[in-house]
């Protein structure tokens, strides 16, 4: 089965526009199942033509006249309301043997249905849209972002309980190799942030890795961040509350000519300061536009359902409740050995070292924490920048920067200075 539910325009000066739109192609039966509700400025006889993209590449065409095909209201088209009702039509056999099997199974489907809509009369295109095509797979599973945040998970805790046991030697081994794992997992989070155009697959796979930068959807925190930000003069946009009167195209594959490209990268490179890269009127997300473009860093809050305003504050408090939830943690721990000991449950020698010197290890553990969160802060408040959410969230961005970057400054000097002593009464500096 394939299916659109989004109409969105593919030129400029379109004159028609849908509120309503869902198709469903069923191979099963033959069957192509429609529904359509739009406003139109055209008027006069069209003919349509039909055009398939999948993968970047134009893979069918087709002219369709309406008059011979007795669609109702499309001949002749009139300025006004199209209402087309839900309607069935009979798909021949031959049509559909040309969509290949796989585009009924493969996750991501990278395909779309453009359609021209030209005055007989002049020739001339009066209206482009575009459907993007999906058959309902995808490789965005929650399954999988549980599993890569739970592994990731086991070995810092892991590497702690190491540590605790007095393996010094083993848990900066194991403590090396989880803090690389996570920053594949950010490094994946990194590429479907950026704002360029990926296949769907290519963004769907990074949403799995989200999670390392601290974009999750929780509802409470989201009521958090958009309280904060009314309170601190900030204006929280209403993108997904405005989703029946507002069409969201979320940027993906895109078919441009080579020509565009360069004159693009041309005019990017003549912008000096740091802009936003979005089309949604300012820091409230809004549009004059019923269409809005979302890409980037938007792109991944928007497919968690987080407003484009909230996704710093999102992070940025993920972040503070991990270091508080591992802080009380290795406090929890301290008390609970404490209280076996006292106790004859576990013996004087058990964790003595992480006993005797827990304060050392938790200084240690945060600033491995700090480390694996500064590649987040870095691009969320970087990215905040560009934003200014509000006059609070841009003091936040820069106060967590400013310390983030002292805070490891010392711990390389203190590394440094270790590695310096080792060399000098070892001859090496791994001692």
């Amino acid at each position: 089965m394939l299916y659109s539910d989004s109409l969105n325009p593919c030129q400029a000066n379109n004159n028609f526009s849908a509120t309503q739109f869902d198709v469903v192609l069923t191979p099963s039966n033959n069957s192509l199942s429609f529904s359509v509700v739009g406003v139109s400025t055209i008027s006069g006889n069209v003919t349509i033509d039909l055009v398939v993209f999948a993968y970047g590449l134009r893979v069918y065409e087709h002219n369709l006249n309406p008059c011979d095909s007795d669609l109702t209201g499309l001949c002749p088209m009139n300025e006004g309301q199209i209402n087309l009702p839900p309607s069935n039509l009979e798909i021949p056999a031959d049509a559909l043997s040309q969509v290949p099997g796989i585009a009924y199974t493969v996750p991501d489907l990278d395909a779309k249905v453009q359609v021209y809509f030209n005055n007989t009369d002049t020739g001339t295109s009066a209206a482009c849209v575009e459907a993007e095509l999906s058959n309902g797979k995808t490789v965005d599973q929650k399954g999988v972002a549980w599993t890569v945040a739970v592994v990731s998970g086991l070995a810092l805790v892991a590497s702690a309980i190491t540590s605790g046991l007095g393996h010094s030697n083993t848990a900066a081994h194991v403590a090396a190799m989880a803090l690389s794992l996570f920053g594949y997992f950010q490094a994946q989070a990194f590429i479907g942030m950026t704002a360029v155009d990926l296949p769907p697959i290519v963004a769907s796979w990074t949403q799995n890795f989200q999670w390392s930068m601290g974009i999750i959807q929780v509802g409470f925190i989201q009521n958090i961040a958009t309280w904060y930000q009314r309170s601190t003069g900030g204006t929280p946009s209403t993108l997904l509350s405005s989703l029946g009167t507002i069409s969201v195209e979320v940027q993906k594959r895109a078919v441009e000519p080579m020509v565009y490209l360069m004159d693009r990268a041309a005019n990017g490179l003549q912008r000096q300061a740091l802009q936003a890269r979005t089309n949604a009127g300012g820091s409230s997300g809004s549009d004059t536009s019923n269409t809005v473009t979302i890409h980037g860093i938007q792109r991944v809050g928007f497919r968690d359902g987080i407003e484009v305003t909230n996704i710093f504050l999102t992070g940025y408090i993920f972040f503070v409740v991990f270091v508080m939830f591992v802080v009380l943690g290795v406090l929890i721990f301290k008390l609970f050995c404490e209280l076996l000991v006292k106790m004859g449950k576990m013996k004087g020698d058990k964790f003595q070292d992480f006993r005797n010197g827990w304060t050392t290890v938790l200084k240690g553990i945060l600033f491995r924490i700090v480390l694996i969160g500064f590649p987040q802060m870095v691009v969320l408040c970087f990215w905040e920048f560009t934003r200014n959410d509000s006059s609070a969230e841009m003091v936040l961005a820069v106060f967590t920067i400013f310390t983030m970057l002292a805070i490891l400054a010392w711990a390389s000097s203190k590394v440094i200075r270790l590695a310096r002593r080792s060399i000098a009464m070892h001859k090496n500096p791994a001692y």
